[in-house]
């Protein structure tokens, strides 16, 4: 167990605000800085039931990254990473991805919904 206490939504967010955030984010601060903005965004839905989709969520969390309020609004009234997020959406899709969450590595299936630990490690065994 990795002692992290999950109380998943009751309802599905968009995350599309999200996703184009990080990638501002991985912008600014590189894939390390956009990893840490999606484990703090996935924290926030898994465990406190945040409405990802809303900039009041979102902004906080880009913010402890660099990005301003005004670069996340701007980047996302000029779908500046729309192009981006949308081939990382189809290349989901063709991985196998119809849910979250999902883990994927090169040239493998996705592992998609929450797992137990010993079936990650047998699907990853196998």
């Amino acid at each position: 167990m990795v002692g992290l206490p999950i109380d998943p939504p009751q309802r599905n967010y968009n995350s599309r605000f999200a996703l184009e955030t990080a990638e501002l984010i991985r912008s600014l601060g590189g894939d390390d800085a956009s990893g840490a903005f999606h484990h703090d965004v996935s924290r926030a839905f898994f465990t406190e039931q945040a409405d990802i989709a809303k900039s009041a969520v979102i902004i906080p969390i880009a913010e402890r990254y660099g990005a301003t309020a005004t670069d996340v609004e701007n980047a996302w009234s000029e779908h500046r990473f729309a192009t981006t997020v949308d081939d990382f959406i189809s290349a989901s899709y063709r991985a196998g991805v119809s849910g979250v969450p999902a883990m994927a590595w090169p040239n493998r299936m996705a592992v998609v919904g929450m797992q137990r630990p010993e079936n990650l490690v047998r699907l990853l065994s196998s």
